[in-house]
């Protein structure tokens, strides 16, 4: 595309964006219909309203691109040529929703997956930025670049989390967030990926990361920040464009240091929870009754003796060592009563157990993590202070040896 066709189309496009941002701001001081996308994903009949005079205007600059917008597509919708249009009619409903004037329209002119204009305006402030493939960004009319820190410690970051996700996987977005605010200067969840990717081009944010947005979320801010200077990828590293569902923008020189941190926590590889650790128990038989121990430590309560399977070591030798740290006890496995995985069984995290029962035989001593060790007749147990899932396992035992005393 030639480039006084492109200064043409953008001259109409700002003019363009200009006027819905003027109903939009009309929208803003007034009461609007929401409905519900999602859980906590919203839209209005601003949005609604924004996008149809936005496709409206934009099929009059140009009836030959087709217009991809946020509120009216449809996953089997064809891009019916290599130019066309990404539309986010209200980046930050959310927040226009609640009243909080952080909010804007995103526009992005594209070539396959390449922008070659990128309009984002904040109505509110009315701050209009704008950039043009090979030409610079501007903010107003300026030229704005990136920031030049080179310290992650000195830098101010934003970020965002899905609406689709983080409800159900919080777990997948928060480690990274927690890694990036103990190395940063800080960071802000403003709501709005389009105009953090303008603030990270103007120079107002440092770095910018966020996973699982739209085209229409990034494509104007990806060719802002290229324009101002800066990087974009994605969490690995690679080159960005708006169809990869993560994005890392940054001044490029604290660019590296990022991707060391996101390409460690992308969503769909990172595993937020470690595998369990394997533990024995070991239910030992003395004189008709069973072994417990008083524990030390927390969790605190009555329990089986048992513990952390250690390296090399096979379940049996475990059951056997852990005994005989426990309680002085030599012991001789009779049988497997089961295995018990329930991640809650150990508050502390999640562990795996494998149950014996053995006979025990010496003198019982409580050591180790043993405050007391004791031998309880089946009707003596204390089921109100077992710690972990021994009441559970000691039912099982019971009911294996048809002793129903509890």
């Amino acid at each position: 595309m030639k480039t006084e066709n492109l200064d043409k189309i953008l001259e109409m496009v700002l003019e363009l964006v200009r006027e819905v941002g003027n109903y939009l701001k009309s929208a803003y001081l007034s009461l609007n219909e929401v409905y519900h996308k999602d859980k906590i994903d919203l839209v209005t009949e601003a949005d609604l309203k924004s996008e149809e005079l936005l496709k409206k205007g934009l099929k009059e600059i140009n009836p030959l691109f087709s217009v991809i917008a946020e509120e009216s597509y449809n996953l089997e919708e064809k891009i019916s040529s290599n130019v066309y249009w990404l539309v986010d009619p209200l980046d930050g409903t959310t927040n226009f929703v609640h009243k909080l004037p952080w909010f804007a329209i995103s526009v992005a002119l594209m070539k396959e997956k390449e922008p070659l204009l990128g309009v984002i305006y904040n109505p509110i402030i009315e701050e209009l930025f704008w950039a043009k493939k090979g030409e610079g960004a501007f903010l107003n009319g300026i030229s704005i670049k990136v920031s030049s820190s080179e310290d992650l410690l000195y830098s101010l970051l934003a970020t965002g989390f899905p609406a689709s996700k983080i409800l159900e996987r919080p777990d997948y977005f928060v480690p990274l967030f927690k890694e990036l605010i103990t190395k940063t200067q800080g960071i802000r969840r403003f709501g709005s990926a389009a105009l953090d990717l303008a603030y990270v081009a103007c120079g107002r944010y440092d770095g910018f990361w966020e996973p699982y947005l739209k085209p229409w979320d990034t494509a104007a801010g990806f060719l802002l920040v290229k324009e101002a200077g800066g990087t974009v990828t994605d969490y690995f590293g690679n080159p960005y464009h708006p169809f990869l569902n993560t994005v890392v923008a940054s001044n490029g020189k604290i660019h590296p240091f990022l991707i060391q941190l996101t390409s460690r926590f992308h969503p769909d590889y990172f595993k937020p929870f470690r595998n369990p650790f394997p533990t024995v128990d070991v239910v030992i038989e003395v004189n008709e009754g069973i072994v417990l121990i008083y524990r030390k430590n927390y969790p605190y309560g009555w329990a089986l003796p048992g513990g952390f399977v250690e390296y090399g070591e096979t379940l049996e030798e475990t059951a056997i060592r852990e005994a005989k740290e426990e309680t002085n006890l030599d012991i001789e496995i009779k049988y497997l009563l089961g295995c018990y995985s329930n991640p809650k069984r150990d508050p502390r995290f999640h562990t795996i157990t494998t149950v014996f029962v053995a006979s025990g035989r010496g003198e019982l001593k409580a050591k180790d993590d043993a405050k007391i060790a004791r031998i309880f007749k089946l009707n003596e147990i204390p089921w109100e202070k077992l710690a972990f899932d021994h009441a559970q396992i000691l039912k099982d035992y019971m009911k294996l040896c048809k002793k129903e005393v509890f």
